[in-house]
């Protein structure tokens, strides 16, 4: 509804457009699966090697992304800062778009070697995706840089988008809160 106008003014085609919703993280329908999520982040950095015996794991933000019906949606190359996990939970998918995601150690692009099948996901791949499915999650670190590729044919692209923080369990030293 509040794209509209601006649906309107370009012929009634939403070309381009990336829709979010509010905040989802504290509303009662999203609670079950907020526990979900922290749950299986927090299962995820303690299997990544994360001591996280004295934190607790967060929800930082949660909303809902939907591109054009048109095409065009897209999102270019970022990271998630001040969250540890990030994660997309795919409601519609008519192979519209689909994760990029990239190799984040700088310091690999500058020797970087062929790939033997750049068809296979490997140590050596410096990007890769997967088209999602509706029901299908992925969750990753939230410094790996990722993007979503420009959508050509649009139809039906949603999904949830969330990060996770963790917070420790209480300060230590003087001055703490306890």
């Amino acid at each position: 509804e509040k794209h509209k106008e601006g649906v309107e003014k370009n012929g009634g085609s939403d070309f381009g457009r990336v829709y979010h919703s509010t905040a989802l993280q504290n509303e009662s329908e999203f609670l079950e699966f907020g526990k979900y999520i922290t749950n299986t982040g927090f299962n995820l950095l303690e299997t990544w090697g994360v001591d996280m015996s004295n934190f607790d794991l967060g929800i930082h933000s949660m909303w809902v992304q939907e591109f054009a019906k048109d095409g065009g949606g897209h999102h270019r190359v970022h990271i998630h800062e001040n969250c540890h996990v990030s994660g997309f939970y795919f409601l519609q998918n008519e192979d519209s778009s689909y994760p990029l995601f990239h190799d984040p150690r700088q310091g690999a692009a500058m020797t970087t070697l062929p790939e033997l099948d750049s068809r296979k996901i490997t140590p050596a791949s410096r990007s890769c995706n997967v088209q999602p499915e509706p029901g299908h999650m992925y969750m990753f670190p939230s410094y790996l840089p990722h993007e979503y590729i420009f959508s050509k044919k649009g139809g039906a692209f949603r999904f949830i988008h969330f990060n996770l923080s963790a917070v420790p369990l209480r300060y230590f030293g003087e001055g703490s809160v306890e």
